[in-house]
């Protein structure tokens, strides 16, 4: 039961007590004033001269009062009035009861059974009147002392003492037993109470849990209602197994797909290897880990239906409740037009592949042609400033070749691995100058470089390695070049030609050389967006920094997902 203040309580079970007693009630007090009226008939028609009958008709008295208690009840305004107005009235009939024996005398024709008389007074206000137990003693004691007070003051106790003691005793013994009878009444009433409030509570609590569980239930049969519409509006194969491998469900595009086929349409409760007898076992063993360890399984699965074969996503979800996997949805997805697409794009993009290698391969070749003529050219002449200018222009040349044999041989086709190619544009250059005593070392980084970046750089390098061949070592034809590459933060790069020649002229300034390769070089450094700075100590170093740019565009990554 729940807890509710004492007082609250108290008056609640007062409600209880009298409102439970009023039917009994109003038939003892009808009943009882009944009586009163056929007594009083009774003795006027019989014996209508006898002394007695005026000493009965006293106690009509209490009539008055019974027919105010009787009205009382019937009337539903005075219902939260009634205690109040039965201890009124009660209180009021001790006044009878002391008016009654205070006004006879001991020798009164009547007198005798005016002890009587107040016995089933006492007796009918114990048994009828449902007030708090405190109160029905508090008001039968007054009932017993008017009783007293008036036998005392009539005279009773001073002329027959032993009259007044006998009937004084059996007066206090019917009290006495209204006393124990109302005790037991209220404590029976209290049992009755509290059992009867503790079953509305219970009745309540269930008639609240009911309501919640209606209102589950109906959130339930609405949540699956629309669980299921969603599943019906996807255009995926949809079908979810419990524990047993038994279907729960099927969504409206995998019914019509089994309409199409000629399987089973009616499947839930049937097992998926009686529905699908060539289910791969795979597939089996596939959901049986989805239900053993709760992960999402992302597949494909190739299905030889009867009209056609289709190529399919298929993913297998755990559906959990108390942190356990009680059943297994299964998602197809036809990705046949998908691969098909898919498909043509590794076609196209193979196709553009080779016809790029094929390109870059005819590039190679026609420059090696244009060296060849350059070559021919170079034997009929003898001009020895003209043969430096076609040697000049025939390496240029061979840097721009070497760049496209590297994307023809590349598997990227958008981008040159930079410290290849320098090591092999840093051989070239070795091999034309094989008659030096000089040694080139190269200490590159791997970078990878998109053509744009390379061509620049492939000319820049062939210029500085050229013009340290030439020039660095004019006497002994000894010594040492370093090419270095470095990568830097983020994208930048750093390109070092070092030698450990001459050195440059003291007055060098490489915005007012006028050659051709210096040109070349600010021109090509200014195409880079790069900065070129040279340094004079115990030979001659350049160092150029630049940024690492790669365009968007690879076709190698371009392919089909599995």
């Amino acid at each position: 039961m729940s807890k509710v203040p004492k007082n609250d309580l108290n008056r609640e079970f007062l409600q209880f007590y009298l409102s439970s007693s009023l039917p009994l009630m109003k038939v003892g007090l009808i009943i009882t004033l009944a009586l009163f009226i056929l007594f009083a008939v009774f003795n006027r028609v019989m014996y209508p001269g006898l002394p007695e009958t005026k000493f009965y008709l006293r106690f009509g008295l209490i009539g008055p009062f019974i027919v105010t208690a009787v009205v009382a009840i019937y009337i539903p305004a005075l219902k939260r009035f009634l205690s109040t107005i039965f201890i009124v009235l009660n209180l009021t009939t001790c006044g009878v009861i002391f008016y009654v024996g205070q006004s006879a005398t001991l020798s009164q024709p009547g007198y005798q059974h005016y002890s009587s008389w107040v016995m089933l007074v006492i007796i009918g206000f114990f048994t009828f009147h449902r007030l708090r137990f405190r109160t029905l003693t508090v008001i039968g004691a007054l009932m017993v002392l008017s009783y007293t007070l008036a036998t005392i003051i009539n005279g009773t106790l001073a002329g027959n003492s032993y009259a007044f003691h006998s009937n004084l005793f059996f007066v206090i013994a019917v009290y006495s037993l209204g006393f124990f009878m109302a005790f037991t009444i209220e404590k029976l009433n209290w049992k009755n109470f509290i059992h009867k409030r503790t079953l509305s509570e219970n009745y309540k609590k269930l008639l609240a849990e009911t309501r919640e569980r209606k209102d589950a239930v109906e959130a339930l049969r609405s949540s699956e209602h629309q669980y299921h519409q969603t599943l019906d509006s996807i255009p995926d194969w949809i079908y979810v197994l419990d524990k047993e491998m038994k279907f729960v469900m099927l969504n409206s595009f995998l019914e019509e797909e089994h309409l199409r086929q000629g399987f089973p349409i009616n499947c839930i409760g049937k097992k998926i290897n009686k529905v699908y007898p060539y289910i791969p076992a795979t597939t089996l063993d596939e959901i049986n880990h989805v239900f053993k360890t709760g992960e999402i399984l992302i597949g494909e699965q190739q299905l030889f239906l009867r009209d056609r074969t289709i190529y399919g996503e298929t993913r297998k979800v755990p559906i959990f409740r108390d942190n356990e996997v009680i059943q297994v949805m299964i998602i197809m997805r036809n990705r046949s037009k998908e691969k098909e697409i898919e498909e043509l794009k590794q076609k196209n993009i193979d196709q553009k592949e080779t016809l790029l290698r094929e390109i870059h391969h005819r590039v190679k070749n026609n420059l090696a042609i244009v060296v060849s003529l350059l070559n021919l050219q170079l034997r009929n002449n003898s001009d020895p400033e003209l043969r430096r200018i076609i040697r000049d222009i025939e390496m240029r040349i061979r840097s721009m070749a070497l760049i496209h044999e590297h994307l023809y041989r590349s598997d990227n086709l958008d981008r040159i691995p930079l410290d290849s190619y320098l090591r092999s544009l840093a051989s070239i250059i070795m091999g034309t100058f094989s008659g030096h005593k000089v040694n080139l070392i190269t200490d590159l980084d791997p970078a990878e470089v998109s053509i744009e970046t390379a061509l620049p750089l492939g000319l820049i390098t062939n210029e500085l390695l050229t013009n340290a061949f030439k020039y660095a070592f004019p006497i002994q034809h000894q010594g040492e070049i370093t090419i270095r590459l470095r990568k830097g933060e983020g994208d930048s790069l750093t390109l070092t030609v070092t030698d450990n020649g001459i050195g440059l002229p003291e007055n060098f300034n490489m915005e007012t050389q006028t050659s051709l390769g210096m040109f070349i070089i600010r021109l090509l450094v200014e195409q880079l967006d790069a900065k070129i700075v040279h340094r004079n100590d115990h030979g001659t170093s350049f160092t150029m920094q630049f940024r690492n740019l790669i365009p968007n565009t690879n076709f190698s990554q371009h392919t089909p997902q599995s």
